[in-house]
């Protein structure tokens, strides 16, 4: 059992004045959740790709736990959610090492001050009266890598995630389709959900078999083949292609977590009106119903895009659903549309405030491709998160997705993605997504840090 406590001390830097506040935490299951919840076996070695526990999680003090993040409201106190909701503003950061940037954001451990303790470990970590201004309701220690930018800022992008495996194996053109083609993924399962367009414009959804946390005697976590559990055909009228034998288009499936399946279908518009196709798949008895929308003056990107069924599948991540809306960029990448899956005249023009990159991790010989995606409930783009308010952040432009071509598929602490490479291989990677809440300490009394004060966190933790 560990046992934490918090000691904040404010400091005037004019009169020298101290204000003290203690308090102490809950653990979460975020550490014990990521040495059981091992996808496919993905935390051992495989293929002789290792994975290196020692010196990025272990010893758990400073890497599993070696950073500490700062929230303006408190925190749910559930040991199972160990990742703070979007919406609550994070008001400062730091990780286990000073902080040589300009960054206001995040502070510097003490490295004087910081030692092991017999049982465990304390922190001490300074922010200068520049740095974490704002109102402070509740602290969290988190990876060392969570405490350099959290979820994206403009000095860091990438420690967000930690990729800790990429994984590629040759196999044929049906089962990189299938793959490639990936929607929906249950974890305790042990199936995923594939759905695409095959060359006669039928919608084809397959349930496949997969040793994600039960293994068959007969199972191998090698994706060079597949196991179809059950498949099922639909005609739609309005989702199809006018040439099918040539099975490529601007368009992307999604998991709606409503009871449904969603297709939307739009080619890139410069001007005047955005017109958007749709289907809705309900998952329970594979009924649907489809149409099309119209939306006045607006101008988006493709909504995906999707090729080669069954011979040298592609797909391109565009869009994103969360929460039962679209999220579509902009075509002059000023903005992010948010539209309601089932009330299109319910639509929000979410403005970045610049103008995005956009961009995708691109290698050469590479046929899939993501551009947009939801980590919990943020949307991220390459240089922007927005949050479930739709308050924009600007993130420093970077797309460290590996070979993803699929949505993230999230479950614990970790998230995978399927992927292609060329006309032989499936990719599978392997992230873990390092902001999350090891302790939670909702502090008694909210503290106010202000442009006058400098702040000490001391955060000792042990086991009892």
């Amino acid at each position: 059992m560990l046992k934490g406590k918090t000691i904040i001390e404010l400091k005037n830097a004019v009169t020298g004045e101290v204000e003290k506040y203690e308090d102490e935490n809950m653990v979460t299951k975020a550490i014990p959740d990521f040495f059981s919840h091992n996808i496919e076996g993905l935390l051992f070695n495989m293929n002789g790709s290792p994975n290196d526990l020692n010196g990025n999680m272990i010893p758990l003090c400073k890497n599993g736990i070696g950073g500490i993040l700062l929230f303006a409201d408190p925190l749910v106190e559930d040991e199972n959610v160990y990742y703070a909701p979007s919406a609550n503003l994070c008001t400062g950061y730091a990780s286990n090492d000073v902080n040589s940037t300009a960054n206001v954001m995040r502070g510097s451990l003490n490295l004087t001050e910081s030692m092991k303790l017999d049982k465990g470990y304390k922190f001490v970590w300074d922010f200068a009266t520049s740095q974490a201004n704002g109102t402070i309701s509740a602290v969290a220690l988190t990876h060392k890598w969570g405490g350099i930018g959290y979820m994206g800022d403009t000095y860091d992008n990438t420690n967000k995630r930690w990729h800790m495996k990429s994984m590629g194996v040759d196999a044929n053109a049906t089962i990189r389709t299938a793959y490639i083609n990936a929607v929906e993924v249950n974890f305790t399962g042990n199936y995923m959900i594939t759905i695409g367009l095959n060359t006669s414009n039928e919608i084809v959804i397959q349930k496949i078999r997969k040793a994600y946390r039960t293994v068959g005697l007969n199972d191998t976590m090698i994706d060079n083949q597949i196991i179809i559990m059950e498949e099922n055909k639909i005609t739609p009228t309005i989702f199809i292609m006018s040439n099918p034998s040539n099975n490529s288009g601007n368009y992307d499936f999604f998991d709606g977590k409503d009871g449904y399946w969603y297709g939307f279908w739009h080619d890139a518009n410069s001007s005047g009106n955005a017109v958007v196709k749709w289907i809705k798949i309900k998952k329970s008895d594979y009924s649907f119903s489809e149409g099309t929308w119209t939306l006045d003056n607006c101008q988006l990107q493709n909504a995906g895009y999707r090729s080669g069924y069954n011979t040298w599948p592609g797909r391109n991540v565009q869009s994103v659903l969360l929460n039962g809306y679209l999220y579509m960029m902009a075509y002059n990448k000023l903005s992010v549309y948010k539209i309601n899956v089932n009330n299109a005249a319910d639509v929000t023009q979410i403005k970045l405030g610049f103008t995005s990159n956009y961009s995708c991790q691109s290698e050469y010989y590479r046929n899939t491709s993501m551009y947009m995606f939801v980590l919990g409930d943020w949307v991220c783009g390459s240089d922007f998160r927005i949050a479930s308010d739709d308050t924009v952040y600007k993130c420093a432009n970077s797309m460290p997705v590996g070979y993803s071509g699929t949505p993230f598929f999230e479950y614990g602490p970790f998230y995978i993605s399927y992927g292609g490479y060329d006309s032989r291989s499936v990719r599978r990677d392997f992230f873990m997504r390092t902001p999350y809440l090891a302790t939670i300490n909702n502090l008694s009394t909210s503290v106010i840090k202000t442009a006058d004060k400098t702040m000490k966190i001391t955060y000792t933790i042990e086991e009892q």
